[in-house]
């Protein structure tokens, strides 16, 4: 049958087009990648200096920033440049960073990071190792002076909380009291991994901290670790002792995974792949004002709903902008909650009565002129107008009004006539209503 040989080569050839789309691909790729120097050149690229720039201005003034994008290796290399330059600043200020030594991976992104702050003498890894080292000594010290009372600080404050999480406590006191006197010092234990998981939610203000701190801590790491309801098996809604001796065991792993990472967290990156459990730790420690991480980039079809980062961030860069504004608003909501870092800086401004700094929402999208971002943002801005006009009663948007100057009084006469629902306001609608 000639059609079935005809069908037998068509399929036995390959597609052409597929094959012209790869290498176009491959040739793309080339710049920013290779098998020997990874991701290095995305760390000069101008989108991702821009992104650092604009996080830095913010963490440097103490605030931390949540960045919103969509492909995997230019939020990688963000993360990683972001990190390799904390580090070496850390350093230079001689001030504590969490890392004993550098990781093969990250080397690239340090040679940028050299380069970028303009430091002066030849990078050696050596010399690196040996003073984050030195550092990270000091650090365990700390650390280690935090466990020899970690017990007794958390029982003090542990009966305030549920029976669930005492009988997880008590779990967790359980399998300390297993180590060997000898073995104290070992990093991989429970102990020492729960030590340095409380020091990181506590932050700076540990040595003064009271027994409710301390067993709050714990409380939220255990929240954080566990799903809920997980461990309870005859489904009555508490743990008996086996119960709780087999969650925490579970447990142990995890919290392992998230606080004995060999890298600093400055900059942590959510994604496709990241684990239920690590976003809770993430959204946790991101919360608070103190400890890492300083800046969270998220994937955004990750990081985009269901999760909270408002009590230490007012700020949301957009590295990848979206095309749908409704994606936008949920991910400038993930700041823009009651409670929020910037309702008590304005609670605050209102309270002092000064009307030119009033605090704002931060959004910053990084757009590369010449490129299809241009293109991407002018979409974007156009069907947010949209948005506006079709839910919040802003017709016509300066934007567009700009357009228009001889329309002025016109444009204003056209929005003044939307309903307008602020409880500041009372409208002609309303008045009508009421009426």
């Amino acid at each position: 049958n000639l059609s079935d040989k005809c069908d037998e080569r068509k399929t036995a050839l390959p597609d052409k087009r597929l094959l012209r789309a790869q290498w176009w691909q491959k040739v793309m790729m080339q710049p920013s990648y290779s098998a020997d120097s990874g991701d290095s050149a995305l760390y000069d690229h101008p989108a991702i200096l821009a992104a650092v720039n604009a996080i830095e201005e913010v963490t440097q003034e103490g605030e931390k920033v949540l960045v919103f994008g969509r492909f995997t290796r230019p939020l990688r290399a963000l993360v990683d440049l972001l990190n390799a330059r904390e580090m070496l600043r850390c350093l230079d200020a001689q001030q504590a960073w969490p890392q004993s030594k550098v990781i093969a991976s990250e080397w690239a992104a340090i040679i940028a990071a050299h380069r970028q702050l303009e430091r002066s003498g030849q990078l050696s890894q050596e010399d690196l190792n040996k003073r984050l080292d030195q550092q990270y000594r000091s650090l365990e010290l700390q650390r280690r002076k935090i466990r020899k009372n970690l017990i007794k600080n958390i029982e003090g404050g542990i009966k305030k909380h549920s029976e669930r999480m005492q009988a997880l406590f008590f779990a967790f006191k359980k399998d300390v009291s297993k180590i060997a006197e000898n073995d104290q010092d070992n990093d991989e234990h429970a102990l020492a991994v729960v030590a340095r998981a409380v020091k990181e939610l506590i932050g700076p203000d540990i040595d003064s901290a009271t027994p409710d701190d301390f067993a709050t801590a714990f409380a939220n790491i255990v929240d954080a670790a566990s799903d809920r309801d997980e461990g309870d098996a005859d489904g009555n809604g508490e743990l008996d002792a086996d119960e709780a001796n087999e969650l925490w065991s579970n447990l142990v792993p995890r919290l392992h995974d998230e606080y004995s990472r060999p890298e600093g967290g400055f900059a942590r990156l959510m994604y496709g792949e990241t684990k239920p459990a690590t976003r809770r730790f993430l959204q946790l420690a991101f919360n608070r004002k103190h400890g890492h991480p300083k800046v969270l980039v998220a994937q955004s079809v990750v990081g985009r709903e269901g999760l909270n980062l408002h009590k230490a961030c007012r700020t949301v860069v957009l590295l990848h902008p979206e095309w749908n504004p409704g994606a936008v608003e949920q991910q400038i909501g993930r700041v823009d909650r009651i409670g929020s870092l910037w309702q008590s800086k304005l609670d605050e401004a209102i309270n002092k009565s000064v009307s030119d700094a009033i605090p704002r929402i931060e959004v910053r999208p990084v757009i590369f002129r010449g490129t299809y971002d241009e293109k991407n943002w002018q979409v974007l801005r156009d069907r947010w107008d949209d948005l506006r006009a079709q839910l919040h009663g802003i017709v016509i948007s300066p934007r567009f009004a700009e357009n228009y100057q001889d329309a002025t009084s016109v444009i204003a006469e056209i929005n003044a006539a939307a309903p307008n629902f602020s409880p500041t306001t009372v409208s002609c609608c309303r008045d009508e209503i009421v009426k």
